[in-house]
């Protein structure tokens, strides 16, 4: 737009009237919005699978409220029955929402790569974000449609009695927010399949995410929400409001990491992935905490328990484990484009380098990240407010915290490691990545009871130090009886001098420096500056 010609909307309504002005509104508005919302909005509207959706769900609805009603009757004129009704139109919302929402988004975007239509759109102005955001807007325009169908049903519930109105919106925002979550995963697995051949997979992948989500979800809703009329109980608020914190940084993470999969491998396309997996720790983090002080602030005669705090400490281990692995199959070459967004100070290069694209960068910071909220979580519990009223049979929280980041230093070294050496025969992917990670997990849970069989002819029956490999049952040792401070010092130091190994192997990608803008690219930006 000229800069010089003023804003549609600010032109005077008075020159073509009031309609005229909502024309030019109109207009506006239709420019602003996401094309491929546009072009999804109709595509998927217009389909027979949404018409087919849309007439089941009104067909459901409509049957489950007369067959509701003729089975709770004649008590349904006496006694409440609207939880009983309000279950029966949970499933009628949850299994287009939770089903068939993610399956058509994941397939909405997998086609336009298997299609070869995503070139045609890769080479125009629009980004890789707003095109993933365009898929999400097109599948929370469909949510909302479904919604409306169903409102009346859950309307009719309240009136029937049984269940009040914050149970009701509990329940809602609950199915909502997971629909959300797994179109999200949807959409990023859509993204990690780039042959044909790799997309039934990653459908079946897509399928288990959903029937994960629907049993996860109807237990939480109907025998936690509804069953217990959690709604006027502030502690299922404080859940659902870790859930949706927790649960957003989730979504921003997997629409980022689509959004880069996507994108032209020029652009970094690891910066902003780190730093989403960065905040979802902080969110974590703060999350876990808030439910223990929670439970001190307003219950002061009972006792905090640290399995929270462990609890979220190992799943903080699996998570930068996971992560870390990915990071490995990053490449270690920077494109020019890269390289001029490098800090060029010392303090900058010393702050923002785990930020940088790269194998080992991501490795460090994974590293860092996750010894770095293990000992804030470690420090935090051992406070002088919380050592008041703990009391726990299980590890003390500075002893996991030892024990989580000894694990995560040694398997992810030796991921890395393995990935080394392979990658000069294989190439760096994160399908070796990831199956290095399930095979050192898997090799060192049953090596020590391999050479327990070796040794002695037969298994281990009680848990001993020579366990400590083993990370599966010295978990739950450590969540049943505890793990001693020597204990978990040992496999912190074992970690460490895998560490000192990796370290050596790190000289490269510290060399890389910001390089300047040719002289061509500046002039070109200043002109379409001054255009």
């Amino acid at each position: 737009m000229n800069p010089n010609q003023p804003h549609p909307l600010t032109r005077d309504p008075e020159q073509d009237g009031f309609w005229g002005w909502i024309d030019r509104a109109s207009v506006w508005a239709g420019g602003w919005l996401n094309p491929i919302l546009i072009k999804e909005a109709r595509q998927a509207l217009k389909s027979k699978q949404f018409v087919i959706t849309f007439f089941l769900l009104l067909a459901s609805s409509w049957l489950w409220t007369v067959l509701g009603i003729v089975t709770l009757s004649p008590d349904v004129y006496y006694m409440p029955s609207g939880e009983d009704m309000l279950q029966g139109y949970y499933f009628v919302l949850a299994l287009p929402l939770l089903g068939m929402v993610p399956l058509v988004a994941h397939r909405s975007l997998a086609a336009e790569i298997d299609d070869g239509t995503f070139e045609m759109l890769a080479i125009t102005k629009l980004s890789s974000m707003r095109i993933v955001l365009g898929k999400l807007n097109s599948a929370l325009l469909q949510m909302m449609i479904y919604f409306a169908a169903v409102v009346p049903g859950l309307a009719f519930s309240y009136l029937l009695r049984g269940v009040n109105m914050p149970t009701l919106v509990m329940m809602v925002i609950v199915v909502f927010f997971t629909a959300l979550l797994m179109t999200t995963a949807a959409l990023m697995i859509a993204t990690l399949a780039s042959h044909r051949a790799w997309q039934a997979f990653a459908l079946l992948a897509v399928l288990g995410c959903v029937l994960f989500a629907q049993f996860l979800c109807a237990g939480v809703c109907l025998g936690g929400i509804v069953g217990q009329d959690a709604g006027s109980m502030p502690e299922s608020w404080l859940y659902v409001g870790v859930f949706g914190l927790v649960g957003s940084g989730c979504m921003v993470l997997f629409v980022k990491a689509a959004a880069a999969r996507i994108a032209p491998v020029t652009e970094n396309r690891s910066t902003g992935l780190r730093w989403c997996m960065f905040t979802l720790q902080l969110l974590w983090i703060f999350a876990m905490m808030l439910i223990p002080m929670h439970y001190a602030n307003h219950t002061p005669d009972a006792y905090v328990d640290a399995e929270p705090i462990n609890f979220a400490m190992m799943i903080l281990a699996g998570f930068w484990l996971i992560m870390g692995a990915l990071m490995l199959a990053e490449s270690p070459e920077l494109s020019p484009r890269v390289q001029r967004t490098l800090p060029s100070t010392f303090l900058g290069r010393m702050f923002r380098m785990w930020f940088n694209p790269g194998p080992g960068t991501g490795y460090m910071f994974a590293l860092c990240s996750g010894v770095a909220a293990f000992a804030t979580m470690a420090v935090f519990s051992s406070s002088a407010a919380f050592l008041n009223i703990y009391q726990s049979p299980s590890t003390h929280p500075v002893a996991m915290a030892l024990l989580m980041s000894g694990y995560l230093i040694f398997y992810l070294s030796a991921v890395r490691i393995v990935c080394l050496v392979l990658g000069r025969w294989l190439g760096r992917s994160f399908v070796l990545s990831i199956a290095t990670l399930a095979f050192v997990l898997f090799g060192s849970a049953v090596l020590p009871s391999v050479g327990s069989v070796l040794l002695t002819g037969d298994l281990p029956q009680a848990y001993s130090p020579l366990e400590l490999p083993n990370w599966m049952w010295t978990l739950d040792e450590a969540f049943s009886r505890g793990i001693g401070l020597s204990a978990a010092m040992l496999v912190f130091l074992l970690g460490a001098m895998l560490w000192v190994l990796n370290s050596l192997l790190l000289a490269r990608e510290f060399s890389y420096r910001r390089i300047a803008e040719p002289t061509q690219l500046r002039m070109e930006k200043q002109s379409e500056a001054l255009v």
